[in-house]
């Protein structure tokens, strides 16, 4: 019988990198649906706390891809035998997903702006 598993030996640090690089823009794209679909819901009950905590989860999601993307970019992997290929992977990786992370965390924040000053009714 065949084994149809497969294994991949750098599977979690693979699998760190597309999380630091992808988190930060999933969080943003949460955020502006989940937000647009709290509006009706924060103009019948007078508040916009819901779509702040939304604002708040995503922006702590964004800030975790953040981390995950820093602590890939610091990394170092001295038993590999490829060492330069996949020091070198890992860490444009981390740098390119520290600024992914950075830009839609200040677009989180810049969607949250108009939540301090506009009415959910308007």
């Amino acid at each position: 019988m065949t084994d149809p598993r497969t294994t991949i030996g750098d599977a979690r640090r693979i699998a760190a990198l597309w999380t630091g690089l992808l988190l930060a823009p999933v969080a943003f794209l949460a955020n502006l649906e989940l937000a647009y679909a709290l509006v009706p819901t924060a103009c019948r009950i007078g508040t916009t706390l819901p779509i702040h905590a939304v604002h708040v989860a995503c922006m702590l999601l964004a800030l975790a891809g953040l981390g995950v993307a820093h602590r890939n970019r610091l990394s170092r992997d001295d038993t590999a035998r490829w060492e330069d290929r996949l020091v070198a992977r890992t860490r444009f990786m981390g740098a390119l997903g520290v600024a992914v992370s950075l830009l839609f965390a200040f677009i989180i924040v810049s969607q949250a702006v108009p939540t301090f000053v506009l009415s959910p009714c308007q």
